[in-house]
């Protein structure tokens, strides 16, 4: 039976700080949190560590009350704004994960999807994989998140793409979820390496990569070198992870940092970062969150590590056909940032670009205000090129 994966629509004014804001509706429309639960705590949620508070409370509230799939999206998404090496920090992953697949044993139990482990540098790729019931495979999808995604949180996209007949491999690289917390694999901008090892892994060719937020830089990355990648899908790509820290900057702060980072001047960009992160919270927690996940020690060693993910580096290498998939009011990723991507797209097998807008409910980060249109548009597309 098709269609039974439902998807909710529609994003909400929840909070003033434009990443909070995203975060909270992020956790109703990809977690399926309960949007009453979230209005009553968003007024309160002032930094990460009240974002953590507030999230936790209402995470074992829910568990109280039995309401285990909103327990799950809340627990998970009070550990991501957790420091790392936060005491509670695994704990609260664990217990997150742990529920999700008790409460969705059926799935993994009947075999509509499975669990795998891909080993990668002495170390081991998470992988969920899921194949259509009549064996008939349209088409054959690759698929994983950014910067701060977890896999779990992609399962109900997984199935509906199962629905129309895709197998879809879902899989954490280094710097993701579990393959960050359990394996302590942290990012590398050479995501053909990991896409390579599940390429294979399972003897996959002539397949379709999505990749979603940095993942959208990433699986293009990985486009360049791994030709068994016949077409990419990238969600809301970023240029250059490095100009994207400093947009939202001011104009003479962000030529000191460039010009230092030019000089190699160690001491001065951690002089400089230091003093931003006491001054404001959310920059403390994003560059001690990039520290660890870029398995780095210092902002200086962070910022030089982000200046190697980018995309315009390898966009002439990219061959394919490929689709690019963006928000009118992404808060993370300005349109203007899209020209010089198109640009530089020029040897590209073809190139469809889609601008999700507010009236279709899809104009935040990522779409998350409706994902269904995203996967029908996705479909439609790969439906058109195979024919």
């Amino acid at each position: 039976m098709k269609n039974q994966i439902t998807f909710k629509t529609g994003t909400y004014e929840l909070h003033s700080n434009p990443n909070f804001n995203y975060q909270l509706n992020r956790t109703h429309s990809w977690s399926n949190g309960d949007l009453k639960d979230l209005e009553g705590v968003a007024a309160k949620i002032q930094d990460a560590a009240t974002w953590e508070k507030e999230l936790l409370q209402i995470a074992e509230k829910a568990l109280k009350e039995n309401r285990i799939e909103q327990a799950i999206a809340y627990y998970r998404m009070a550990e991501f704004f957790m420091y790392d090496g936060h005491p509670s920090k695994m704990e609260t992953y664990d217990k997150a994960v742990s529920l999700f697949y008790a409460y969705h044993s059926k799935l993994f139990n009947s075999g509509e999807i499975k669990t795998g482990a891909v080993p990668f540098g002495g170390k081991q790729l998470p992988v969920l994989y899921a194949l259509p019931d009549d064996g008939n495979i349209k088409d054959t999808i690759l698929l994983h998140g950014g910067y701060d995604s977890y896999k779990e949180e992609f399962v109900p996209m997984m199935r509906y793409l199962r629905e129309q007949g895709i197998a879809v491999y879902l899989f954490e690289g280094p710097g993701q979820g579990g393959a960050l917390r359990k394996e302590g694999l942290t990012f590398i901008p050479e995501w053909e390496q990991p896409v390579k090892a599940v390429l294979d892994f399972y003897d996959l060719e002539d397949v379709t990569i999505i990749g979603l937020s940095l993942g959208a830089m990433l699986a293009p990355r990985a486009a360049a070198f791994e030709k068994r990648i016949k077409r990419v899908v990238a969600w809301s790509l970023l240029p250059n992870l490095f100009d994207l820290l400093l947009y939202d900057m001011p104009a003479r702060f962000q030529q000191v940092i460039r010009l230092s980072m030019a000089l190699e001047d160690e001491e001065v960009i951690n002089l400089l970062l230091k003093r931003l992160m006491k001054k404001d919270p959310m920059i403390e927690w994003a560059i001690n969150h990039g520290i660890h996940n870029m398995g780095v020690s210092t902002p200086y060693e962070y910022l030089e590590k982000i200046n190697k993910f980018q995309f315009m580096d390898v966009a002439p290498q990219i061959n394919q056909d490929f689709l690019l998939l963006g928000a009118e009011k992404d808060h993370f990723i300005p349109v203007e940032f899209y020209k010089p991507i198109v640009d530089g797209l020029n040897n590209v097998k073809s190139l469809t670009f889609r601008l999700f807008t507010e009236k279709e409910h899809a104009e935040n980060h990522c779409n998350a205000g409706n994902t269904k249109l995203v996967l029908d548009t996705i479909i439609a597309w790969l439906t058109v090129l195979k024919g």
